[in-house]
């Protein structure tokens, strides 16, 4: 599992150089270049100074720095690419990744009316019809079963993990509450995988 201390200095050295080439690829200005590291390495002070964990690091560092790109493309009357490409990374890795494996258990904690048709429609990538047809449900009822499972799935997950977004409404960290042990067994277990 990689690093989950927050202490950035002692980690920025590890991806420091890593970081200006993804971003002078991007702005093609060694200044600016060296600018958006320093507002990168900033940032990241900023948060971790408050005492919080960050789990992948490189992926949040690489978020940040992304993130930092756009908002200086921006200002200087630039178009931010579409296809903003971060670093190769298998999905385990991501931050994204690493949460799907909590909302798996947590939806296996809501009741089955709700659960079942939730993991067919977002995890299996059934569509709402065919699921109505599988569980002998009217379409309608099929579509609110889902909205109501993805709101008390949203609602449970909040309950257990403390969450932090950028500006941009992008999740750039969690932490399980230490009540939460049905999410802290799976962390576990993923750490022992790991």
């Amino acid at each position: 599992m990689e690093k989950t201390a927050c202490d950035i200095f002692e980690i920025w050295e590890d991806y420091k150089t890593s970081l200006y080439l993804y971003i002078l690829k991007r702005v093609e200005d060694q200044d600016v270049a060296k600018d958006i590291l320093q507002e990168v390495l900033l940032k990241s002070y900023q948060y971790c100074s408050k005492g919080k964990t960050v789990l992948y690091l490189k992926s949040w560092l690489y978020k940040i720095a992304q993130n930092s790109i756009i908002d200086y493309l921006k200002k200087a009357g630039k178009r931010a690419p579409i296809d903003f490409d971060l670093p190769e990374q298998d999905e385990r890795h991501s931050l994204v990744g690493e949460a799907s494996e909590y909302i798996r258990v947590l939806l296996k904690l809501l009741p089955d009316e709700y659960a079942v048709p939730l993991n067919m429609s977002d995890l299996e990538d059934i569509d709402q019809k065919t699921i109505a047809e599988k569980l002998h449900l009217t379409l309608s009822n099929t579509k609110s079963r889902i909205q109501r499972a993805r709101t008390k799935l949203k609602e449970r997950f909040l309950e257990c993990c403390a969450v932090a977004f950028d500006q941009n409404g992008e999740m750039i960290s969690f932490d399980i509450k230490p009540y939460c042990k049905e999410l802290q067994a799976e962390k576990n277990r993923l750490e022992k995988i790991f």
